[in-house]
């Protein structure tokens, strides 16, 4: 019986602050770390249509030229 206090006491606390410590993070928003792959693409697509360049522009001049 002691050798289950022992063992499941901690293994049961470590269970439960990862639980709080996980539910904490999520209602922040996790923003220092996850990132959102999607997210970064789709600003990255913006700025480039906003600069009016092309993800393929080889650079010889805008896009927007003939």
């Amino acid at each position: 019986m002691t050798i289950l206090l022992v063992v499941l006491a901690p293994l049961i606390a470590l269970f439960v602050w990862a639980i709080v410590f996980d539910l904490k993070r999520r209602r922040r928003g996790a923003v220092l770390t996850s990132y959102d792959i999607g997210s970064a693409a789709r600003r990255a697509q913006a700025n480039a249509d906003a600069h009016n360049v092309g993800w393929t522009d080889s650079g010889g001049g805008s896009a927007g030229s003939i």
